[in-house]
């Protein structure tokens, strides 16, 4: 009787956790899929990193794969089902540590590789809806502009000093002080800059002191760059990040040591069952 209600118990704790980590995959994989189906790009995977679709579409389908193999698996009480599930977990939790470590160990080149990611999400901020929400939501959360600083939307065509567009010389109403941001034109031609000279000489950056005279950089926008910004914030909740990476980690073993002991139950019944009715 016991064995019994002991399998039940991890039948359903571990059907429970999988259904809904299957419903958020599946959330995950459809408005992945619609977005970038709107946007005509639904089997483009070369702009995966500056991307949103794309890496809600990635993270979706292994959410997707990892629940279906878990519910299913523990609903039928089917072993081949639950090893899947337990393998894939594993490799996710490998997988997960080999980053973590090789970003520990290679932080400069990290570095490198998100700068120039988001230095390739300023250049396509006006081609990509998702992109620029992102890239909004960024710089609102961590009250910064740029990656190094504002200066560095000089890479955007659109807000380059060079355009005579609206938004030459200006930045994103995103990087404007948050009591300032109900009004999307408060970042436009901010900057002041010889354009004839700026176009002529090919100047890759605006200098910092290259603001407006009437205007106040330090009132208007964030100068800092989020690259800055998150990299302390990170440093600053270090402690929170290792607690939920640690949280993290301990649900996927708790994941494979519920599918591997209901496994083995599953296991002991049927062999119990054949011995009996040899």
């Amino acid at each position: 009787m016991g064995s019994v209600c002991g399998r039940t118990l991890l039948k359903y704790s571990l059907f429970g956790f999988n259904i809904i980590f299957w419903l958020l995959g599946t959330n995950f994989l459809v408005i992945a899929i619609w977005s970038k189906t709107e946007k005509g790009n639904l089997m483009d995977f070369n702009s995966m990193a500056i991307d949103p679709a794309t890496v809600l579409l990635i993270v979706g389908a292994i959410m997707f794969w990892i629940g279906f193999f878990g519910w299913v698996g523990a609903l039928r009480e089917n072993v081949k089902f639950l090893q899947v599930f337990a393998m894939s977990l594993v490799i996710l939790f490998l997988a997960e540590a080999a980053v973590g470590i090789l970003a520990f160990v290679m932080k400069e080149k990290v570095r490198e590789v998100v700068s120039e990611h988001m230095f390739d999400a300023i250049r396509a901020y006006r081609d990509d809806s998702d992109l620029r929400d992102a890239v909004n939501v960024a710089q609102r959360t961590f009250k910064c502009c740029g990656v190094r600083n504002f200066t560095d939307w000089q890479e955007n065509v659109y807000f380059k000093c060079c355009n005579e567009g609206i938004e030459s010389c200006g930045v994103p109403y995103s990087c404007c002080k948050m009591d300032l941001q109900v009004n999307l034109f408060c970042g436009v031609k901010i900057m002041d800059y010889n354009t004839e000279d700026y176009c002529t000489n090919n100047i890759k950056y605006v200098p910092m002191n290259h603001i407006k005279p009437e205007v106040s950089d330090e009132e208007q926008i964030y100068e800092t760059g989020c690259l800055v910004t998150m990299e302390q914030w990170f440093n600053t909740n270090l402690y929170y990040i290792g607690a939920t990476a640690f949280g993290v980690a301990v649900i996927q073993i708790g994941g494979v040591w519920l599918a591997q002991s209901l496994t083995h139950k599953i296991k002991t019944v049927t062999a119990g069952y054949y011995h009996q009715h040899k």
